[in-house]
Order: structure tokens, then C-alpha cells, then sequence
């Protein structure tokens, strides 16, 4: 009798390791998981972010290209009229 006591005791230590061993194994599996997944979610962000600040600072320097042109365009179209009412004024001191 003392013989199974010896081998119950026996086989209930060594399921017991069996059973924290997977349960640690299950732990280190999920946070490996959840690790890998937000390392992922974050270089995916990243990424992201860097595309799209790509692209504004392209449509930033196309719109400041458009504002110049227009800043010359009005500039020269205000200096042709200073320019003509500078002549209209002249003739008609004349």
C-alpha cells in the first residue's frame, strides 16, 4: 500500500510541473504575442506618419510655389496699373 502512495504522490508532482510548465509556456506565448503585435502596430504608425507628413510638406512646397507665382503675377499686373494711372495723371496736368 505504501508502494502506491509513493507512485500517487509521484505522479501528482510531476503533473503538477507539467501543468506550471504550461501555463508558463502559455504566459511567454502571450505576451510574445501581444509584444510582436504591438512592435508591429507601431512601426506601422510610424511608417504611416512618415508617409503622410511626406506628404504634406510635398503640398506645402507646391502651395508655397503657387503663392509665389500669384504674388508676381498680382505684383506685376498692380505695377502696370500704378503705371497707367501714373500716365493718365501726367497727361492730363499736361
Amino acid at each position: 500500500m505504501k508502494n502506491i502512495y509513493l507512485i500517487l504522490v509521484s505522479l501528482l508532482a510531476t503533473s503538477c510541473a507539467t501543468v506550471g510548465s504550461v501555463i508558463e509556456g502559455g504566459k511567454d506565448m502571450g505576451t510574445g504575442i501581444v509584444d510582436v503585435t504591438v512592435k508591429t502596430a507601431g512601426s506601422v504608425s510610424g511608417a504611416a506618419l512618415q508617409d503622410i507628413s511626406s506628404v504634406v510638406s510635398t503640398v506645402a512646397e507646391t502651395y508655397d510655389g503657387v503663392i509665389d507665382t500669384v504674388v508676381e503675377n498680382v505684383d506685376k499686373q498692380t505695377d502696370e496699373l500704378q503705371d497707367e494711372s501714373e500716365k493718365s495723371v501726367k497727361e492730363t496736368n499736361k
